[in-house]
């Protein structure tokens, strides 16, 4: 019995890990060649420059990416995959970044317009979460840490160590994006995470200001 549970709860696994997850709730997704993409990059750098507090918002964030990104030349993509897509969910306290991948055989239409494989293509998401966190302590000075907990495999949950399988992945989008990273964490003081708003500040945090003294 235990051996027939065992089984059935691999096969499950197997089979919602291929099952995308529903990314209609991602602020961005769908209004990039509608909309004028903000220069996140500009927004940043003359934030750290004049020193104040930025917001992006998770629809910025995403029409960003799928404007920048291009995908096709990294090494994550061969003749057998192609990136639909790269979105951020902005949540409390941490983000869920997810790569939607299809997966299809080459020339896999005939001329007749009969398929070589016939369930191809088939769509797969894949998604690692970050939860990031910026604290304060006593003498003023400022720590923001980054964690990966996890992620998905399509609808189904990967621990950390497993995810850590697909990571290369991901490094890849945040070498493109180095500039930007450097700016959104190493050049600032304090980085909150809301519903859909990333807030960034630069300004160094003072003690007395911390105490509530003039």
């Amino acid at each position: 019995l235990l051996v027939v549970l065992a089984m059935t709860s691999m096969a499950l696994h197997v089979f919602f890990s291929w099952v995308p997850q529903n990314l209609q709730s991602v602020d961005g997704r769908e209004e990039v060649k509608a909309t004028e993409v903000v220069d996140l990059k500009q927004r940043l750098r003359k934030a750290v420059e004049e020193s104040y507090e930025v917001e992006i918002t998770e629809a910025e964030l995403n029409q960003y990416i799928a404007d920048r990104l291009q995908l096709t030349q990294s090494p994550i993509v061969d003749d057998f995959v192609q990136i639909e897509g790269v979105y951020v969910d902005v949540l409390p306290g941490s983000l869920d970044v997810t790569i939607e991948r299809k997966f299809d055989y080459p020339r896999n239409i005939q001329d007749d317009g009969s398929k070589k494989v016939g369930l191809l293509p088939i769509t797969q998401t894949v998604s690692m979460k970050l939860d990031v966190t910026s604290q304060q302590s006593s003498d003023g000075s400022v720590k923001t840490t980054v964690q990966f907990p996890g992620g998905y495999f399509g609808k189904a949950p990967a621990p950390g160590m497993l995810v850590v399988l697909v990571k290369p992945s991901f490094d890849v989008i945040a070498e493109f994006f180095a500039e930007e990273l450097d700016l959104a964490y190493h050049q600032m003081s304090f980085v909150t995470l809301e519903d859909g708003v990333i807030k960034l500040d630069p300004r160094p945090i003072r003690i007395e200001e911390q105490l509530g003294m003039e």
